[in-house]
C-alpha cells in the first residue's frame, strides 16, 4: 500500500472518526469527510478524484447515499464501498443496482473493512 486516498461519507461523527482512524492507521490518506450527498459532490468537483469512497446510506441533506452514488457514477470513475446498518431487502437491492465495489454492514469487523478497502484500491499496472 502506498498511501491511497479515500473520501469518507458518514453523517455520524463518532463513526466517521472511527473509520478515519482505522484507515489512517493502516496507511491510507483520508482526503476528506462529508456528511451529505451534496457536500461530497462539491468536494469531488473541487479536488482530485480519490482512489475510493466509503459511503453511508443514510446521510444528512436531501440525497441519500444511494442517490449520491448514482450521481457519482455518472460523472466520476471512483470505486465505492457502502458502509451501512440498513440491510432490508429493498435497501440491499438499491445498493446492488449502483454496482458498488462492496458492502460492509455495521457494526463491521475492522479486518473485513480493511481487506475490502485493500482490494478496491488496487489499480492495474499501466
Amino acid at each position: 500500500m502506498t498511501g491511497e486516498t479515500i473520501l469518507v461519507m458518514e453523517d455520524e461523527g463518532l463513526i466517521a472518526i472511527h473509520l478515519i482512524q482505522i484507515l489512517e492507521k493502516a496507511g491510507y490518506r483520508v482526503i476528506g469527510q462529508a456528511y451529505s450527498g451534496e457536500m461530497v459532490l462539491r468536494l469531488l468537483e473541487k479536488s482530485p478524484e480519490p482512489d475510493l469512497i466509503l459511503m453511508d446510506i443514510k446521510l444528512a441533506g436531501v440525497l441519500d447515499g444511494i442517490e449520491t452514488a448514482w450521481k457519482i457514477r455518472q460523472r466520476f470513475s471512483v470505486p465505492l464501498i457502502f458502509v451501512t446498518a440498513h440491510t432490508s431487502k429493498h435497501m440491499l437491492e438499491r445498493m446492488r443496482e449502483v454496482a458498488p465495489y462492496g458492502i460492509i454492514i455495521k457494526p463491521f469487523i475492522q479486518e473485513d473493512l480493511l481487506a475490502l478497502v485493500a482490494k478496491a484500491v488496487v489499480r492495474p499496472e499501466a
